[in-house]
């Protein structure tokens, strides 16, 4: 079974910690292309922070990460996320932009 997901570490790479899950669909992209409008698109310049993922999170179906993202250990991103900022440890992640919504500790 495939998960097809698309990983793409830009200059600065993605780090991805022990027993993270990662389902089919997901993107992460550790990269930006600027947006001048002195320019055409083709001739901006690409930057790149990085992504951190930490350990055993759980990253939902078609859910995005975008360049500069830290995911907290023990985080969890729903399905179809679009995460563009940093998620603390435990929480839970939903939504365009991704937002927390909960708290694994509390999820009894």
């Amino acid at each position: 079974h495939l998960a097809r997901a698309s990983l793409d570490g830009g200059a600065a790479g993605i780090h991805i910690g022990d027993g993270t899950r990662i389902a089919t669909g997901a993107t992460l992209y550790a990269f930006n292309h600027g947006l001048d409008p002195d320019r055409p698109i083709r001739e901006q310049p690409v930057t790149s922070r990085g992504i951190r993922v930490g350990a055993d999170v759980w990253i939902g179906a078609n859910a995005g990460v975008t360049d500069g993202v830290t995911i907290g250990d023990h985080a969890v991103v729903g399905m179809g996320a679009v995460v563009t900022r940093n998620v603390p440890e435990w929480a839970i992640v939903a939504g365009v932009p991704a937002k927390v919504v909960g708290d694994r500790r509390r999820r009894r």
